[in-house]
């Protein structure tokens, strides 16, 4: 099949790329648009919505040149319900998109029906709008690529940057601030934006380094006897994020909060180490930091499973099947 993937950036390792490298790889034509571009133009308030218009143009002549049968949307941004059904109308083409965050709160229920499918990780999200007499709605769970999650072999240098007992890779926000401080008497390094502009003293004394990415993410992963994954209190409700993934790829043991979607997906307390509430959250960092060889059998475990259910492969082949489907 001809596949024109509408992404946020042509930029490799990034969400909607890896589509692509699969796609191409099961055998499939496939071309990429960015509808998010480095440019003061799209960046600057004023002209932004013009230069939106002038893009979401040159996507549909893009289109109309190309004739895919499938036109997947990763996330959207300014594509709105108007584009999606002026591409439907124009073309023979399926237009899907797939969703990589909570739909009920960052996208507009329009937006959502527009689409012939939408692929959601929150099976609250998919409830909630089958409830409301959407059929085009289904789940399907984020991933890894197993290309770029995997366990790394650290040099001297590499343990000196980037082991730890206990780390957390990820942004600095409120909520996780308020999280990481009540864990402030552990041993745990942080590598993210933002967290040298705390002002709390207890948080920043825990900062290992800025954002990591690629090869140094890695080995951050697989130098980390407990490696730290809390959701987005607003963002998941049910479904686990994308780290989840990447964590149990890589072979690392996660500390994770508790989602309902967690238990069908990896085994706690055999592939990932969950908690319920911070107490309990921290009686499970006392036991496997007090025995590491446990927490390295639970991160062996969680790799296995992750490259046998859970690879982007996988929910590609998913996705097609869903598409093949379709009356």
């Amino acid at each position: 099949m001809r596949w024109l993937i509408v992404l946020p950036f042509e930029r490799p390792g990034l969400m909607g790329m890896d589509f692509a490298d699969e796609l191409t790889a099961l055998g499939h034509e496939v071309r990429t648009f960015a509808y998010r571009r480095e440019n003061p133009l799209y960046k600057n308030k004023p002209t932004k919505a013009l230069y939106t218009r002038v893009l979401l143009g040159r996507l549909q002549r893009m289109a109309d040149d190309w004739r895919p049968q499938v036109l997947l949307v990763i996330k959207g941004g300014p594509i709105g319900p108007d584009v999606v059904r002026r591409l439907r109308a124009a073309l023979d083409v399926v237009v899907v998109n797939f969703f990589p965050d909570n739909p009920l709160w960052m996208i507009p229920f329009e937006c959502i029906e527009a689409y012939d499918f939408f692929f959601t990780k929150e099976r609250y999200a998919l409830r909630m709008l089958q409830q409301a007499g959407l059929t085009n709605v289904h789940y399907l769970p984020m991933y890894c690529v197993p290309r770029e999650h995997h366990p790394v072999a650290l040099t001297e240098d590499d343990r000196r940057r980037f082991e730890a007992r206990l780390s957390f890779v990820g942004s600095r926000y409120p909520y996780r601030e308020r999280f990481v401080r009540s864990l402030s008497s552990y041993p745990l390094r942080l590598w993210g934006s933002g967290w040298v502009r705390s002002r709390d003293h207890d948080v920043r004394k825990l900062v290992a380094g800025p954002a990591v990415f690629g090869r140094d993410k890695l080995c951050v992963y697989s130098g980390s006897v407990l490696s730290l994954n809390q959701h987005h209190p607003m963002n998941d409700i049910v479904g686990v994020n994308t780290r989840t993934f990447e964590l149990a790829a890589a072979a690392a043991c996660q500390v994770v909060d508790f989602k309902d979607d967690l238990a069908t997906l990896f085994k706690p307390g055999d592939e990932v180490v969950a908690y319920r509430d911070l107490p309990e959250c921290r009686r499970m960092l006392d036991h496997y930091l007090a025995h590491p060889d446990e927490a390295r059998a639970i991160g062996e475990n969680a790799r296995r499973r992750a490259l046998a259910e859970h690879t982007l492969r996988h929910r590609l082949e998913e996705m097609i099947s869903t598409l093949e489907r379709r009356p």
